[in-house]
This record gives C-alpha cells, structure tokens and sequence, in this order.
C-alpha cells in the first residue's frame, strides 16, 4: 500500500481509504501507487463525485472506470461500452447513512463488475446463496412454515433470474425444479409406496416446473416473422433471415435442454404418478423438432441470399443501378421456393417480397426525401428533381416487372406458383 508521503499526505481520508481498496482490487503496483493517487486528485471530476457519494446520504452509489494511470468515479449508472471492460461499484451498506472516516470501512459494500455480471449473480445464487439458505445451522429458530415459504419465493427468484440469463443472450433456458423436488433414479412413485402428502407436494411443484417450461415454449413457437409487418413496421430482408436464426438457436437450444437427463427425469415420475401434464407436455416436444426442422431448413436456405440481400440493402449501393440486384435476389428466390421443404408457401413468400419492397423504398428515400424535392423546388433546380423522381419510379416500376416475370416462371414449372395478389405484396 502507498505510504503516507507524497499524494497520500493531502487526501482526504475517506478518499484515501477507497483508492486504497481500488488499488488492491485492480492490482495497482506499489510503485505506481502514488502516481495512482496523484492522478485521481488531479481530476476535478471524479473528486467531485466521490465526494458527493460520501456526503450526500441520497446518493446510494458511484462506480469507478480505469484509465490508463487512475480511475474516473461517476454517480450515473456505466455505459454499456464502459461495461465491456472491469469497473468496480461502491454502495452504502446502510441505506441514508451518513459516511465518516471512522465508519467508512463499514458503511459501504465495494464489489467489481463485469459484462457477464449477470452469469457471475446466477452462479452466486445458485450455488453460494443456496448453499447458506438451506444449511440447517442457518435455519435455527425458524419454523416449518417460515422456511417453507422463503425457499419457496427463493426458488422462485432463481427461475427468474435463469431465464432472464438466458434472454439476455438471446436464447430461451428452461428453469430447474428445486434440487430437494428432482426424482432420484429409485424413487419415482411420489412418497414412496403410499404417496403421501410430501410425495404429492413434489408432483405438485414438477408439474408447476412443466406448465413453466410449456409457456416458455409455446411463446418461442408463436413467433411469427410477419409480426413486424403487422406491428406497421418497416423490416428489411435482413431482419427475416436474422429471425429464423434466432429461432433456429433458440429451438435448438430447447431441444437440447430436452433431452437433458433431469428434465428425462422429471418427466418420468409425473407419467409414473400420472400426471395429466405429461401427454400434452409430450405433444409438445413433437411440435418443437416440427419448427426446429423447419427453422433449421429456412436458415439453410435463406443462407443463399445474404449476399443478394447485402448488396441490395447497402448504404452504399448507386440507386440508379439498383434493378441489376433484382434478378439475382428474384432468381434464388425461385430456387427456394422450388426445393426448400418448408419456404414454399405464399405465406413465406409475401414476408419476404414485402421486406425487398422495404429495403427499395429505403434506398429511393435516400436517393431522394421529401425534404430534398422541395428544397430542390425552392432552389430552381426542378430539372434535377424531376430526374430523380422519374429514376425512383423507374426502379419501383423495374422491381414490379421482375416480379412478374419470375412469378410466370414459377407458374410454368408446375405446381401451385406465386398465387399472391399483387395489393398484399406492393401495400406501400
């Protein structure tokens, strides 16, 4: 730790003690100590706002970013580019406390973040909170009732927060039972041979676990990658090849989950103790490989038309020229349609033409807004304006009468074709 010369000589002490923890925290060597010390002091900023958390008991926290030689300190919550790296937080262990030298060791709570602080808190809980919670020696003086229900609403707490983990990286995790209701591979009947109250309330919290895991599944099934559409969004081709990646992932990641031992388990004692949640519960696993071969088909698919997609979609892309990229996204379009299994209706067919007809409107947008025809009105400039106008119309007309071609050939090759209205394709 830093000596009291130097930097250290003038700080305050409350300061002085955090810097101190921060060095020991971020590894700060001892010879760069002061020059640590010396650096925060020079920076008004951060000083300022330490020390409003020490003063102001309305302030619960501040959190510290390091630099380069030091640490800048902000009361405001760190950004999400700020939370990419190692920060450390300090809270008030007491709320409205006010905070002195004497008691500063333990009025507050420094801890480190880092992006992955919600893995590091569903680990903690499941493990270490968990651990403590149910050992006995914790329990004394509680009674039955008491102990039920906080482990009850605990349990309830770590499901959520399994899920909301799960979210947050984009993919759907199923929650587990608490570890005292999972079946042991000799104990399938509830409550042994009798099924007594215990054993029917084991049947009763497995069969809450599978209504919770029936409605997470049900929602990834319902999603429909026309709800964008019918929200009056403006999605592009891009967001429906990213949709059925997403929910290729998520349905892969389900169907592991699935086939995960305890989940086996689980379901294994409800069908013993004759459940009614195991049938439909089983329903349900058929129609999760229907979709995930479904989506994991589109995804092979739709695969064929990124670089088509990029092109027509790019900010850089010359408008003028843009019905060369017509007939390469039209002509794979067939392809899919000709020998995908499942990306063969008019259904799938119209999302998509719809979100070309998106991207084309965006691009003659760019090539030309509203705000720039009547400056170029106001500027004389009516020349030019109608140019651009008659080029948007001509791209527009051009996109419509490639369409139509590849819709003929669909229809010559056999088979139902592209039976779609033209007013549920070119709504815009």
């Amino acid at each position: 730790m830093a000596d009291e010369g130097g930097a250290a000589k003038n700080m305050e002490a409350r300061t002085l003690w955090t810097l101190q923890r921060l060095q020991v925290l971020l590894g700060v060597k001892q010879e760069k100590a002061d020059k640590f010390l010396s650096a925060f002091a020079a920076d008004e900023g951060s000083s300022r706002a330490l020390g409003r958390f020490m003063d102001e008991v309305e302030c619960p926290a501040c959190f510290f970013v390091p630099t380069g030689e030091s640490v800048l300190c902000s009361v405001d919550l760190p950004t999400a580019q700020q939370m990419r790296k190692k920060l450390v937080a300090m809270h008030r262990a007491t709320p409205e406390v006010a905070i002195s030298k004497e008691n500063v060791a333990d009025s507050v709570v420094i801890m480190e973040m880092t992006k992955n602080v919600m893995d590091l808190l569903n680990m903690y809980c499941q493990s270490v909170y968990l651990s403590t919670l149910t050992n006995p020696a914790n329990q004394a003086g509680w009674s039955d009732l008491i102990a039920k229900d906080l482990m009850d609403k605990y349990h309830v707490f770590l499901a959520s927060l399994h899920v909301t983990v799960g979210l947050m990286k984009g993919h759907t995790w199923l929650p587990h039972p608490p570890r005292d209701a999972l079946p042991t591979s000799g104990g399938m009947n509830a409550g042994g041979a009798g099924g007594g109250a215990g054993g029917k309330d084991r049947v009763h919290v497995l069969e809450g676990a599978v209504i919770t895991w029936t409605k997470q599944i049900r929602h990834v099934l319902k999603q429909d990658p026309e709800a964008l559409l019918k929200d009056g969004k403006h999605p592009e081709p891009s967001m429906e090849l990213k949709f059925w990646r997403s929910k290729a992932a998520n349905l892969n990641s389900i169907h592991s989950q699935l086939g995960m031992d305890a989940l086996k388990k689980v379901l294994k004692f409800l069908e013993t103790n004759k459940s009614t949640y195991t049938a439909p519960f089983s329903k349900l696993q058929k129609e999760v490989e229907e979709a995930r071969e479904e989506a994991n088909d589109n995804v092979k698919f739709l695969a064929t038309l990124t670089k088509a997609i990029d092109k027509l979609t790019s900010d850089s892309a010359d408008f003028e020229n843009l019905e060369a990229c017509f007939e390469p996204v039209l002509h794979n379009l067939l392809l899919i349609w000709r020998y995908s299994k499942f990306y063969n209706t008019p259904t799938r067919l119209a999302v998509l033409i719809r979100e070309i007809c998106n991207s084309i409107i965006a691009q003659a947008m760019r090539y030309i807004s509203g705000p720039d025809i009547f400056s170029m009105i106001s500027s004389e400039e009516t020349g030019e304006c109608y140019a651009k106008l008659e080029s948007t119309l001509r791209i527009c007309t051009g996109f419509k009468d490639a369409y139509v071609l590849y819709r003929d050939i669909a229809a010559n090759q056999g088979g139902e074709g592209w039976k779609m209205k033209n007013d549920a394709l070119f709504v815009r």
